[in-house]
């Protein structure tokens, strides 16, 4: 089944558009949560209105996305499963195999490719290919180096997306920074950041889905300004303390609307 943007629109009203916009750079975005994330960054899009063109997803194919998860086929269900980072890099390459002739990537080297993950389970030693013994880390290693041989982005949230969502509503407390996936302390599923986020009157519905009215052009800059000061280390990347970089994507983002925002 082949992947496809899930924001392009093809109905009787408006039976085509155009996918490349008019403009020299487009920002692509390989996400892990069909739903959260997804959700998230059509909420920035519709903020950051001016660029709305220049924001596309490369998403896993719409009839998958859109049907309800008990409904869902076995192949639906694998393919929607495919979301560890190195395969968030895999959907790029094949993105940008199959829509080289909509796209034109050859001629607008200006264009940006980024996953977007979690720390998650993907910096333990749990074995995922019994075949060759290979852990989730050494795949996050392996999906760390294909980015930068192929100069795509990675913003990196530890533990999970859900702290980013936090930034925009509170400062993180001691307790948050108990949950930071580090050498010495490795990942464990919680709901934490999801209660801090409802007990801040931003409830994720279902534990995914976003309010859209809860995420405003002034506590995206208070999130990132809030990011920012937590990255100790600007070199670090993939930072092994309370932390996220989506941030940097979002002032790339914001770097590309007119002067006057």
């Amino acid at each position: 089944m082949p992947l496809i943007t899930s924001r392009i629109p093809f109905n009787h009203q408006h039976p085509f558009r155009p996918v490349r916009p008019a403009t020299s750079k487009i920002i692509f975005l390989s996400l892990e949560g069909s739903v959260t994330e997804e959700e998230y960054f059509e909420r920035i899009s519709d903020l950051f209105s001016e660029i709305k063109s220049k924001i596309q997803f490369i998403s896993v194919a719409e009839d998958a996305v859109h049907t309800a998860p008990k409904r869902r086929t076995p192949e639906q269900a694998k393919l929607l499963s495919k979301v560890r980072p190195k395969q968030l890099v895999e959907r790029i390459d094949q993105f940008k195999l199959e829509k080289d002739d909509t796209y034109q990537f050859s001629q607008y080297p200006e264009d940006e490719f980024w996953i977007i993950t979690d720390v998650d389970k993907n910096w333990s030693n749990e074995i995922i290919n019994s075949n060759n013994g290979k852990t989730y880390y050494d795949e996050w290693n392996e999906a760390m180096d294909m980015c930068q041989s192929k100069g795509y982005g990675y913003a990196i949230s530890n533990p999970f997306f859900e702290f980013w969502l936090l930034l925009h509503h509170d400062s993180p407390n001691n307790a948050d920074k108990s949950f930071a996936i580090t050498e010495t302390h490795p990942y464990e599923k919680t709901d934490h950041f999801r209660l801090r986020l409802r007990n801040l009157n931003a409830p994720l519905k279902d534990k995914k889905h976003i309010n859209p009215l809860d995420y405003n052009i002034n506590n995206v800059r208070t999130a990132i300004f809030r990011a920012e000061m937590l990255h100790q280390n600007k070199t670090d990347l993939c930072p092994k303390y309370l932390s996220t970089t989506v941030y940097i994507l979002l002032k790339k983002m914001m770097n590309m609307l007119p002067k006057n925002n």
